[in-house]
């Protein structure tokens, strides 16, 4: 539902429970409701059982039930007249994905607390009944931390009139608001020496981590550190931190309003690979023309586009690469393992400040076909082959390698210092762990998942084979 719809159907509320009371001007005893309409809210159907009993259903993105259920995943709402003398129970049916997890809850949108286990069951159907007794009459839920439109631009007001940050709107989304693209460096370092990185991030709306990493990826090189400023005198940072904004604002979980999956939609003909075909979406439009730019403007090319998303994983899954191709010895071409080794080289650099118990095994064999598929990877490797260290991180959003606690922002920050650090590495030699302690995907070691059968995740543009 788009937001001015929502405030609309607010403001009509309002005024009906405002008009209604009883015969002498009293009005009636306020009953809980549950609603989302605000940014980047979402539900389906509204079953209430009793002021402390409800029944929700996830919504699809833009009310499609033709969509895959996988892409059920998103919801965030708000209750408000809150019984507060007895336990209220939820449970949320119909989503699109098995797994066990535990929400968030706040009472002002700023301050985000998970549910203890204690409190969040999972029955037979794979629903999941929360049964909390809160001592605030409103309180939000959602399936995940937040970070909506505002969120970002909120953040970038605090970054903005940094000397080493240049905030700029390339274009804007399909419904007409601004695509930021943070740069950042030092300007007084000639560019001819640096390299330059470009990520971007919330292709899929509601995959939230991505923004929490990108603020730790800045905080590191906005530290005033001398590693900060070897890192700023060295290069060139091009950040888009929310390609998807009309998703995000609408309260969706993968697609556009229009219901755009954005990651395969960077289509190209075969015998001129450089320009997108048909009929492409503005969202990828911007990314594609500044990549293009970045690479053409006479400063040195882009050598490394990372692709930030989270997947939707079991709680014990740790944040994954998925590197293309594979080694010499199954008969790839020497380009092909020189991306696959370079992709290696970059992960375990990861690993080494991350932690390589905190990161997924990587597969074996990457795999070639998405050279062949429409990702951003296949746009960067059609044209630059391995050039461009094209790749897509994971994150995921339950322990996530932390167990027995379940992650929280500043974990995702922590990641964004890692991936700054393994960058600084990649390209400096630096010592590293060797590559054979990047175990095969499918190693599941000692833990003991609970769907097996669904390691690793199985959405195809999560595979990118």
């Amino acid at each position: 539902m788009d937001m001015k719809w929502k405030i609309w159907i607010v403001l009509l509320l309002f005024a009906v429970v405002s008009l209604t009371g009883c015969g002498d001007g009293t009005q009636e005893k306020s009953t809980t409701t549950v609603s989302d309409f605000f940014e980047s809210g979402s539900i389906g159907n509204i079953s209430k059982i009793a002021d402390t009993e409800w029944e929700l259903s996830l919504a699809d993105d833009n009310n499609d039930s033709a969509l895959p259920a996988s892409w059920r995943s998103w919801w965030y709402i708000r209750m408000d007249n809150l019984v507060q003398d007895a336990p209220t129970k939820i449970t949320l049916k119909n989503s699109g994905w098995p797994y066990y997890y535990l929400p968030v809850y706040s009472f002002d949108q700023k301050e985000w607390l998970r549910f203890a286990e204690s409190e969040v069951n999972q029955n037979a159907n794979n629903e999941l009944i929360i049964t909390k007794q809160f001592n605030h009459g409103t309180v939000w839920l959602a399936r995940f931390y937040p970070y909506t439109f505002t969120d970002l631009e909120n953040y970038l007001k605090t970054i903005q009139g940094n000397s080493f940050v240049v905030i700029s709107i390339p274009g804007n989304s399909g419904e007409g608001r601004p695509l930021y693209l943070i740069k950042i460096t030092d300007p007084n370092v000639p560019v001819s020496g640096k390299k330059r990185i470009i990520l971007h991030a919330r292709t899929h709306p509601a995959e939230t981590s991505p923004s929490f990493l990108i603020e730790g990826l800045i905080a590191r090189l906005l530290s005033g550190t001398g590693e900060a400023a070897d890192l700023l005198s060295g290069y060139e940072f091009y950040i888009f931190p929310m390609q998807n904004v009309d998703g995000v604002i609408t309260g969706n979980y993968r697609s556009t309003p229009k219901t755009e999956n954005l990651e395969m939609s960077w289509t190209f003909d075969a015998s001129n690979p450089l320009n997108l075909t048909g009929t492409v979406s503005q969202e990828v439009s911007v990314i594609h023309d500044c990549a293009i730019k970045l690479m053409s403007d006479g400063g040195p090319p882009v050598s490394m586009a990372l692709n930030l998303h989270a997947s939707n994983s079991e709680p014990d899954i740790r944040p994954f690469f998925y590197p293309h191709f594979g080694p010499v010895s199954l008969g790839y071409s020497p380009e092909q393992v020189s991306l696959w080794e370079k992709q290696l080289s970059f992960i375990s650099n990861v690993a080494a400040h991350h932690g390589v118990d905190m990161i997924e095994p990587v597969p074996a064999d990457g795999g070639g076909s998405f050279a062949t598929k429409t990702y951003p990877e296949s746009w960067w490797w059609a044209n630059y082959q391995d050039r461009v260290l094209a790749m897509t991180l994971e994150m995921t959003y339950g322990r996530a390698g932390y167990s027995p606690r379940w992650i929280v922002p500043d974990d995702m920050r922590d990641m964004g210092t890692s991936l700054v650090l393994a960058i600084r590495d990649y390209y400096s030699g630096s010592p590293k762990p060797a590559k054979t302690t990047l175990k095969p995907m499918g190693s599941i070691e000692n833990r003991i998942l609970k769907y097996p059968h669904l390691y690793p995740p199985k959405a195809a543009d999560e595979m990118k084979e």
